[in-house]
C-alpha cells in the first residue's frame, strides 16, 4: 500500500470521525455483520485484515461463537486499540502489526471467516487480483469473505468517482473541521482506486470464489458490502 495511503490512515482522528459521524455506513455494515455471524452454527475463527481499531468487528462478534480472532493492522496505535475494543471477547485473540498485503503474501493458514473493509480499493486493479487469490487461499472451505468497499457506478471513471464523491460531501461532512474535509477529499483524489461492482464480483470469481452476494449498498451508491463464499469440501 503506497505511503500516502499510510500516511492518511495514520491521522487516526480524521477517521475516527468518520466512524462517529457514520459517514461510511459502518452502523448498517456492522449490523449486517453482527446478523451474519450470528447465523454460524459452529465454532468459527476469524481474520481482520486492516483491522483498525475493530470497533465494528469487535461488536459484530458480541454472543456469537468465535473461537479465535486475528487482527491485522499497519498502525501500531490501531492495533492498541483493537486490542483493547475485543478484549471482551471470551476467545484467543492474536494481532499482526504488517499491512494486510504482506501479511496474506505470507499467510500459511486457513480461516472459518475474513472481514476486509474499506482497503482493498486502495490497490492497482492487479494487485487487487493478487489479494483475491491470497485471500482465496486463506479461506477454509465452506467459509465466507466479507469485503466493504467503495464502488464505480457502470462506466463510470475513477475521476467520475472522485467528483461524485466530493458533491455528496456536503451535509454528511458539514460537522467535520476545514482541515478534515480537505483531507479527506484529497486522500480521495489521491489514493482510492475503486471498481465496480461487477468488476469485484469477476475477481473474486476468477480467484475461486464460486458465489458473491452483495448484502448492502448504501442510499448514494457510494459502498457496497460483499459476501463471497467458499466452496464446500
Amino acid at each position: 500500500m503506497s505511503e500516502a495511503v499510510h500516511a492518511f490512515f495514520s491521522q487516526w482522528d480524521i477517521y475516527r470521525l468518520c466512524i462517529e459521524h457514520n459517514t461510511l455506513f459502518h452502523r448498517e455494515v456492522g449490523n449486517i455483520l453482527h446478523r451474519e455471524l450470528q447465523e454460524q452454527t459452529g465454532p468459527f475463527t476469524l481474520l481482520d485484515l486492516a483491522c483498525g481499531d475493530a470497533e465494528l468487528t469487535a461488536a459484530a462478534l458480541r454472543g456469537t461463537k468465535v473461537a479465535a480472532y486475528t487482527g491485522v493492522d499497519f498502525s501500531a496505535p490501531a492495533i492498541a486499540l483493537a486490542a483493547e475494543k475485543t478484549a471482551t471477547l471470551a476467545c484467543p485473540r492474536r494481532f499482526q502489526e504488517q499491512d494486510f498485503t504482506h501479511f496474506l503474501r505470507d499467510n500459511k493458514e486457513k480461516f472459518d471467516l475474513i472481514y476486509l473493509g474499506l482497503s482493498l480499493h486502495h490497490l492497482e486493479t492487479a494487485t487487487k487480483r493478487e489479494m483475491m487469490q491470497h485471500l482465496r487461499c486463506a479461506m477454509a472451505d465452506g467459509g465466507s469473505f466479507y469485503l466493504f468497499e467503495p464502488i464505480l457506478h457502470a462506466g463510470e471513471s475513477r475521476e467520475g468517482y472522485t467528483e461524485r464523491w466530493s458533491a455528496a460531501m456536503n451535509g454528511p461532512y458539514d460537522p467535520f473541521p476545514p482541515a478534515a474535509r480537505d483531507a479527506l477529499r484529497e486522500h480521495v483524489r489521491q489514493s482510492e482506486r475503486p471498481e465496480s461492482a461487477e468488476e469485484y464480483l469477476a475477481l473474486a470469481h476468477a480467484a475461486g470464489f464460486p458465489r458473491g452476494d452483495i448484502l448492502f449498498t448504501d442510499p448514494g451508491n457510494f459502498y457496497s458490502l460483499f459476501r463471497f463464499k467458499a466452496r464446500a469440501a
